[in-house]
């Protein structure tokens, strides 16, 4: 792949590491900037929605490659697209230098316009969309990820206002243990003998509480929950969409 008249190195060459640190807690998810407030998980609405959007177009380039999943991810000197097609199960690893000061997102621009570029020089040239398709795929590197480290998981979370849990000092893990129900009531107890008006506790506080403790049986007795597909920490496609990296 080249850029600017000058060759981009790839997976394997010298310059290119195979493995990819992802941006972690703590840092932008779409620059990899250190972020001042560890809450947060972008330095900045531009940034997110910048990544987001050459995201999005790069779509159009994994429909054209017959593309099932894949994943984005990037260190300050390169950046990794990796992408399982319909049909197959290995994966093809596309790597490109980074540019001195530029975002993630110029960067990703510049690889899937050089693989669109080539894309269509094929597709007139044979005139196969699926020539075209498999011209780009042979351009990656393969043999170098894992499956299981582009298709994405599903992570279940429970369908409930999570300031009841932070109320009665749960986590989702004690929803899902093997009786929710005895949990819940065990850590109604604690919370209560400690928030008791009786007991000159805080009658709101013991009012927050016993509401906690009613709508989570409620939801003991008929659970519902949310499924949300994608990766740790990295960017992930799952086929009709981008997601956001899950952060621990």
């Amino acid at each position: 792949m080249t850029h600017n008249n000058q060759q981009k190195p790839v997976a394997g060459e010298p310059g290119v590491p195979a493995l990819h640190r992802n941006p972690r807690k703590g840092e932008c998810q779409a620059c990899g900037l250190p972020l001042q407030n560890a809450r947060r998980k972008y330095c900045s609405r531009a940034c997110r929605e910048k990544l987001v959007y050459k995201l999005d177009v790069a779509t159009n380039l994994l429909r054209a490659i017959h593309t099932r999943y894949a994943t984005f991810s990037f260190t300050g000197r390169t950046l990794a697209l990796n992408v399982v097609v319909w049909g197959a199960s290995e994966v093809y690893s596309f790597f490109w230098e980074r540019e001195a000061g530029a975002k993630p997102a110029d960067d990703l621009a510049r690889l899937t316009e050089e693989l669109g570029r080539e894309w269509w020089r094929k597709q007139n040239q044979s005139n196969s969309r699926h020539q075209a398709a498999w011209h780009v795929l042979g351009m990656a590197k393969t043999r170098l990820v894992p499956l299981g480290q582009v298709r994405p998981v599903s992570v279940y979370s429970p369908r409930v206002p999570s300031r009841y849990l932070t109320v009665l000092k749960l986590s989702s893990d004690d929803l899902f243990s093997e009786n929710p129900g005895v949990a819940i009531k065990s850590a109604f107890r604690r919370q209560a003998h400690n928030h008791h008006p009786d007991k000159n506790g805080d009658a709101r506080m013991f009012r927050e509480l016993h509401q906690a403790y009613m709508e989570l049986l409620a939801w003991a007795r008929d659970p519902l929950v949310r499924n949300r597909q994608g990766l740790p920490q990295k960017w992930c496609y799952n086929g009709r969409r981008w997601v956001p990296p899950m952060v621990p």
